[in-house]
């Protein structure tokens, strides 16, 4: 039999040919029933494939997809054109396999819980050994359990808690309160609750307690180096013999002084706001007013008990005293030796120490104090100075002896127009070690974050105490500066004896009698001081810690670096 392809369209071999293909395709379907249940011999190219497609089940030639018709090829078998078989044998169907696929993937597989996969696993193993990280087991725990563990933590810990992931720094974020309220009725100190009282329930957050830790920390810093300083240079203990022996008495002059200078930084920061708030709404500058004692010192005095401010006024000769000898050289000789020994600079004016304790507070003399070195400490002091006052900084003045004493040294670097600095590259924003800076090149560089992340927009976003001064309010602040000699000490003078704390000026104790009173022993424990510091003690399980001892304190990484 020749060839469909050679045959004539529409003749009559072309229609016996078609007819043959009819019988025999009815001929399977009349055998007997045994040859029914002889299994149905497939062609082989399709009993030699292996080839399985990754889309659902493997589908069946014989099924009814296979076998249904199109209409078109209903009306060609009426015809007589059914050529049904030939297609059958020459290629499968596969008519409907992906419209089955549609309804397979679309299910969403839920991740099971820590707690569900520790279910399965011994559900399925009683004796297996379960492996979970302290995070997964921590974090399976009910919100309200998390808190209470998170809350007693040190508070530098609770901050670093929050850098380990987005997951903690939300659980941090989400129980600021409660965590905030356990430090405020068991860590922080009696002291530091009477100068900044406790706010309204809702709004207490982590930024009011690591705002008194952030003060904690500067206090405790210059008490350190105050005793230190009055240890070598007062009492004249320079060995490590000496130093050692003298140990007791300088660890009770670093606790006692401790909470005075905390209350000194009090002043400062709120005498600096009511000053710059005065100000900028439209009060008339305190140069221009006839006055006997300065109305804002007054009114922040007025915060203060009579044992706060007598004992404050006390130490207050001292503290000052100590940052002035800091930022003079090292050596009371004459300008000779000075000029041999590299020290160019004599001590700054006395407007430079009243704008660094008036606008930057004890915490720009916290960090003019721990600069290493007398001349990089001076050149500090004169950089700063120059920015907040937009003056050029002077270069050291040189004498005729500085071509022989300068051999083998740096030469100083020259003068700084402050104006070109902050506006070019006399700042660089990548150096720069305050977060909280506002010089133009740290604001220009700085990120604007989405209000909607509590990554960048928690309540400690708002900044430490005592944060810059705006270019404004600087501008303002900077005419109406006290002299340096008419700082605290005649306003609480006056007061002290107005009050009648002390029965006359000269039962006011000077600094040698102050400085004997914080190193002397009193006989059994507990002096004035500790009970001045511990009275009023907010109702707690247990009492107040020592701030000394709390860790990250006393080293650097603490809170406020």
């Amino acid at each position: 039999m020749d060839p469909l392809h050679i045959t004539e369209f529409a003749s009559e071999r072309y229609f016996d040919k078609l007819k043959q293909l009819n019988r025999n395709a009815e001929q399977p379907a009349a055998a007997g029933p045994a040859t029914q249940n002889a299994p149905e011999q497939l062609p082989a190219p399709l009993q030699a494939s292996t080839f399985i497609l990754p889309l659902g089940r493997q589908r069946q030639i014989n099924s009814e997809h296979a076998l249904a018709l199109r209409p078109s090829e209903q009306k060609k078998r009426s015809l007589g054109h059914d050529l049904t078989a030939l297609r059958t044998q020459r290629r499968p169907s596969f008519v409907g396999g992906f419209g089955s696929l549609r309804s397979k993937v679309t299910t969403v597989h839920k991740i099971p819980s820590v707690l569900e996969q520790q279910e399965e696993i011994l559900a399925e193993d009683p004796t297996a050994a379960l492996n979970f990280t302290l995070s997964d087991l921590f974090l399976s725990l009910p919100s309200e359990l998390q808190a209470q563990i998170i809350a007693p933590l040190p508070i530098h810990d609770v901050l670093n808690l929050r850098l380990v992931s987005k997951t903690f720094h939300t659980l941090v974020a989400l129980n600021e309160s409660p965590i905030a309220r356990y430090h405020i009725a068991h860590s922080l100190p009696a002291y530091t609750l009477r100068l900044y009282p406790v706010p309204e329930p809702q709004n207490i957050n982590l930024h009011y307690v690591c705002g008194i830790w952030h003060r904690l920390h500067v206090a405790l810093k210059l008490s350190t180096m105050i005793s230190s300083q009055a240890t070598k240079e007062i009492f004249l203990r320079t060995t490590e013999v000496q130093r050692l022996e003298f140990e007791p008495q300088h660890q009770r002059m670093r606790q006692r002084l401790m909470p005075l200078v905390f209350t000194l930084f009090h002043f400062f920061e709120t005498y600096r706001e009511l000053h710059v708030r005065h100000l900028t709404y439209g009060g008339t500058p305190l140069r221009l007013q006839p006055y006997t004692l300065n109305p804002i010192e007054c009114e922040v005095m007025a915060m203060y008990d009579d044992q706060t401010l007598l004992r404050a006024h006390q130490v207050f000769p001292l503290v000052m005293s100590s940052f002035s000898r800091r930022l003079r050289p090292p050596s009371y000789a004459g300008r000779i030796e000075r000029s041999f020994k590299g020290y160019l600079k004599d001590r700054p004016a006395d407007e430079v120490y009243a704008t660094i304790i008036q606008v930057g507070g004890l915490r720009q003399a916290q960090r003019f104090w721990e600069t290493k070195g007398y001349n990089i400490r001076r050149a500090a002091v004169d950089t700063w100075y120059g920015f907040v006052t937009r003056s050029p900084v002077e270069a050291p003045p040189k004498s005729k002896l500085s071509m022989i004493a300068s051999l083998g040294r740096k030469k100083p670097t020259p003068a700084v127009d402050v104006a070109s600095a902050e506006g070019g590259g006399g700042h660089a924003a990548e150096s720069c070690r305050e977060w909280f800076c506002v010089k133009p090149a740290c604001l220009a560089a700085r990120r604007r974050h989405s209000t909607d992340n509590l990554v960048f927009h928690s309540s400690l976003a708002a900044g430490p105490p005592m944060s810059p001064l705006t270019r404004e309010q600087l501008r303002v602040f900077l005419p109406d500066l006290q002299h340096l000699s008419n700082i605290w000490m005649q306003t609480a003078e006056a007061l002290i004896l107005e009050r009648k704390i002390v029965p006359a000026a000269r039962d006011i104790k000077r600094n040698h009698v102050v400085l004997l009173e914080l190193i002397r022993e009193r006989e059994g424990g507990a002096d004035g001081m500790e009970d001045w510091a511990s009275r009023n003690t907010p109702p707690a399980p247990t009492p107040n810690l020592n701030i000394g001892q709390q860790e990250g304190m006393g080293s650097s990484g603490g809170v406020s670096d």
